[in-house]
């Protein structure tokens, strides 16, 4: 899913071989870190009733801000994690066991928004997405794992389906969005476009081509540094070989051109 961690340094290795990771410094030359104080939250605090916990109890280096409490909220949060990344190797390989601790609290924190008003809950989702594409997750993975969460929220605590609906309804503005900004069929063409200039469609196993043409999707929407955030560790030539990097040059090529350049994205020439 979603996190706020900063990448891992590059390593030497293939595009679709095992990556040592090491912990990195931070990126807060680069991009400033904020905390949950810098977030939108109304000031009266949480929705009365829920059992809250501070973030640090789930993961250290995620400061202080509130995160759900409830056993069965943390329980689903933690297989909706462990599902969104089986779906995207991509957060493994970029960013390690330090981002998977992040998933985890971030998804602890996505749990406390259900029951408030829908504009309050779809600015702070729109907060998390906007700072996690500049930290190179475009907005898609976001979306995809709020539909996951709520799936794994409401099986765990059924009688609370109608609060953790407002997170599928976040979902789908962003879906809404990123198909006014790239239609499906685009999308779909230039992910296939990359696997046809990779030669070799089982060596995108991180699915980079839905990932660039995702990132181009917040480009065109106005999230800054979507595409930057995404190829300081797609496009790293310490880290991918030749072939990789052409690959995604002009797959990004191609999806800045806009619906022309992503119909001739299947093979027919640059």
């Amino acid at each position: 899913m979603v996190a706020v961690w900063p990448s891992l340094p590059p390593t030497k290795g293939s595009c679709t071989g095992a990556v040592v990771f090491r912990q990195a410094p931070s990126l807060r030359a680069r991009v400033r870190r904020p905390t949950r104080s810098d977030s939108l939250l109304p000031v009266a605090g949480p929705p009365p009733g829920r059992r809250l916990a501070s973030a640090a109890s789930l993961n250290p280096s995620a400061g202080h801000h509130l995160v759900t409490g409830d056993p069965r909220e943390l329980a689903a949060a933690e297989r909706a994690g462990e599902r969104s990344w089986l779906r995207w190797p991509y957060y493994a390989r970029r960013y390690g066991e330090r981002g998977r601790q992040f998933t985890r609290s971030d998804s602890a924190w996505l749990a406390t928004l259900a029951g408030w008003p829908a504009s309050v809950v779809e600015r702070q989702v729109r907060w998390l997405g906007a700072l996690l594409a500049a930290r190179g997750m475009p907005r898609l993975l976001l979306e995809e794992h709020l539909g996951i969460l709520h799936e794994e929220l409401v099986a765990a605590v059924p009688e609370r389906a109608a609060d953790y609906g407002a997170l599928l309804r976040v979902a789908a503005a962003l879906r809404r969005e990123r198909a006014a900004a790239m239609p499906e069929p685009e999308l779909r063409a230039l992910a296939a476009g990359f696997r046809t200039l990779l030669d070799d469609a089982a060596g995108d196993d991180l699915r980079a081509g839905v990932l660039i043409a995702a990132a181009v999707a917040d480009e065109r929407a106005g999230v800054p540094r979507a595409v930057a955030g995404l190829l300081e560790w797609l496009a790293d030539p310490a880290r991918f070989p030749v072939a990789w990097l052409a690959a995604v040059e002009q797959t990004l090529r191609r999806a800045r051109r806009g619906r022309r350049g992503a119909r001739r994205a299947g093979g027919l020439g640059p």
